[in-house]
């Protein structure tokens, strides 16, 4: 997430919901609050539901529905991408030393954060086509 913020200053104003923000992101309270809801938002896909499929849908618009919500602030479903990138990043920092599996790790994340990000990207299009008719 550090590294998804540093690259895009608009994320970090975004995330700060235009408020003052830390110099030194890394003492920011809130980052580690979203790292931390990060972390068991995943951990709940893969061992709570078991990468159940329509769980991992309902998660996922649940998660797309909160993104929608922050685009008062700014937020474009195009930080996701940005952020994705910088995960990935770091897992193939990660030493795994059997080549086949550093593959496959790597592969499975890809297709589960590709999966995520998607139903989060509809999600978040769908919310705010209904916001739009909403305003009519």
């Amino acid at each position: 997430m550090l590294m998804a913020i540093e690259s895009s200053p608009k994320m970090n104003e975004v995330i700060a919901c235009q408020r003052y923000c830390y110099r030194d992101l890394t003492k920011w309270p809130k980052l580690n609050k979203l790292c931390q809801a990060q972390q068991e938002f995943f951990r709940r896909l893969i061992i709570d539901l078991n990468l159940e499929q329509d769980e991992v849908i309902k998660e996922a618009t649940r998660l797309g529905k909160t993104h929608a919500s922050m685009a008062q602030y700014g937020l474009k479903p195009h930080f996701l991408d940005i952020w994705n990138q910088h995960f990935m990043i770091l897992l193939e920092r990660l030493r795994i030393d059997d080549e086949y599996d550093k593959r496959e790790y790597l592969r499975a994340w890809s297709t589960l954060i590709s999966f995520v990000v998607e139903w989060m990207n509809y999600t978040y299009s769908r919310e705010m086509e209904l916001k739009r008719k909403n305003t009519k």
